[in-house]
């Protein structure tokens, strides 16, 4: 599938279906199905993951960014939990909240996207300690962050560094984890 197989509502309506053959398509056994509010999969299958991501961002809106372990995920990075959450980082501006699988967060500092999947993925570094920031398991945390050091994605200065620029909330962890995994001097 492409990613012309999450689509809008609103985008399916300017394109000239109707909203009675949307409701039709999206019912019970139907061909389609709604899979967040104002979003809908061109097909009865379960979504993959991809698709999930791409419904998110669809949900999320334009300027959002996918961050976390989804966004890791889908540039390739092996071996990391999946929760079945989607953290998407939206500008400060926008309200909307999250829904089912989909954590919005607001955020002044939106990252640089890297494209991936025809979806804007937050760069390794943000990612990561997006999702570092709210691990509460202190193994599964030097997992998380060691992976993408040794993925050779990013250096543990580089992510300290990026955790100096942003909020301090939930750095403590990250912070000392990322201590253990500098070379040693």
């Amino acid at each position: 599938m492409t990613s012309e197989d999450v689509i809008r509502t609103v985008d399916l309506r300017a394109s000239g279906v109707p909203s009675h053959v949307i409701e039709a398509r999206c019912r019970p056994g139907g061909r389609w199905q709604r899979v967040l509010p104002g979003v809908v999969l061109l097909s009865a299958d379960p979504p993959t993951f991809l698709q999930r991501l791409r419904a998110a961002q669809a949900y999320a809106g334009p300027g959002s960014v996918i961050t976390g372990v989804a966004a890791l995920r889908a540039q390739g990075v092996r071996g990391l939990p999946d929760s079945g959450r989607v953290h998407v980082l939206q500008p400060e501006s926008r309200r909307l909240t999250g829904y089912d699988y989909v954590f919005l967060e607001r955020t002044t500092r939106l990252p640089q996207p890297v494209r991936g999947h025809g979806l804007s993925l937050a760069p390794p570094a943000r990612a990561v300690l997006d999702a570092a920031r709210r691990e509460p398991h202190p193994l599964r945390l030097h997992h998380l962050l060691a992976a993408v050091v040794h993925a050779g994605l990013c250096t543990a200065q580089a992510l300290l560094t990026e955790l100096d620029a942003g909020s301090r909330r939930g750095t403590a962890a990250p912070r000392a984890t990322l201590h253990t995994l500098l070379p040693a001097t």
